[in-house]
């Protein structure tokens, strides 16, 4: 099919492909269209913010199709609101684009539209722009009564640690997510669209002392609680419910390759019974919180120290 170039003009773009077909926040006052989005505070709550950039070829194929690019990009980002706790409110997207190609804008938004009405955000507004390169920044916003969002920062001493979900499905997609990027059947459907764990956030305010999402790999986002929290975390190796079984020689990857967004959060030993019996994503309890001072994370199996793998997590410098 050819594909078609559009109209001329920021404007165009905006009216007919992201203007309408979201779903509307009751807090929204104004959205697109001008140049500020209005919301309207709720009463004894606090917005939480948060921003996620991707870009072609670095976080997903520059080849994939659009519709799978929109869907994983709105995912990864709004799964911030869940490791805070928060009920989704609106997003911003701010979109870089090589050129203006209407098939792929149509497919784009169409996608959007799609995780945006999954997920209950709002677009609230944003900004196009020509550039060498594509790139999709979106920020997402959301509410959380006052005083009670998730942090990083509140594991104890004799805290568990939790786990949601299976780890490192998304990082196994990956050979074929680049050798075959329309394919979204198996392992890539994962990496495209991610669970966002949203609900479960929710239900983990005032029960998770910390909690974050799993977006660079398990090890590493476990190091962030730790220094986060001032803490050491001893994790067992034989209870993380990875994607393969630890003699494969895959396991290592699960580990450190990111692209969960699953939730992994400490709560008090005295929980066990009221995480253990949650409906939902099943949770795993795959450690403990030990001693305070220190920021460590210790990788046991059979109660013996296991080397780390050389790389625990997605870098970008």
């Amino acid at each position: 099919m050819m594909n078609r170039t559009l109209p001329a003009g920021e404007f165009t773009l905006i009216r007919d492909h992201f203007s309408h077909g979201f779903p509307r926040s009751r807090d929204t006052l104004l959205g697109v269209g001008d140049d500020c989005s209005v919301i309207m505070p709720r009463p004894l709550c606090d917005l939480v913010q948060s921003i996620d950039t991707q870009v072609a070829d670095v976080h997903f194929p520059a080849n994939a199709p659009a519709d799978l690019i929109a869907q994983r990009a709105l995912r990864c980002a709004a799964s911030d609101l869940a490791a805070m706790g928060a009920e989704p409110q609106g997003f911003h997207l701010a979109l870089t684009l090589p050129n203006a190609d209407a098939d792929w804008l149509a497919d784009f938004s169409r996608g959007l539209r799609e995780a945006a009405d999954a997920l209950t955000l709002d677009l609230l507004g944003g900004d196009t722009t020509r550039g060498a390169q594509l790139v999709i920044s979106i920020s997402v916003q959301g509410w959380v009564t006052t005083g009670t969002a998730l942090t990083r920062s509140g594991a104890r001493p004799g805290d568990d640690v939790w786990v949601s979900g299976t780890i490192g499905t998304a990082a196994l997609a990956l050979p074929q997510v680049l050798e075959q990027s329309a394919d979204y059947s198996g392992l890539a459907h994962a990496y495209y669209f991610p669970d966002v764990q949203l609900p479960l956030g929710q239900a983990l305010t005032g029960k998770a002392t910390a909690c974050m999402d799993i977006s660079d790999g398990l090890l590493q986002d476990a190091a962030h609680i730790a220094r986060a929290s001032l803490v050491s975390l001893e994790l067992d190796a034989d209870a993380i419910p990875t994607a393969v079984a630890s003699d494969d020689p895959r396991w290592a990857q699960c580990l450190n390759g990111g692209d969960d967004y699953q939730l992994l959060f400490t709560a008090p030993a005295s929980l066990r019974r009221t995480l253990q019996n949650m409906d939902g994503t099943p949770l795993s309890r795959i450690g403990k919180v030990t001693t305070a001072g220190s920021d460590t994370v210790t990788l046991l199996r059979n109660d013996n120290p296991m080397p780390l793998p050389e790389r625990t997590g997605f870098q970008h410098f």
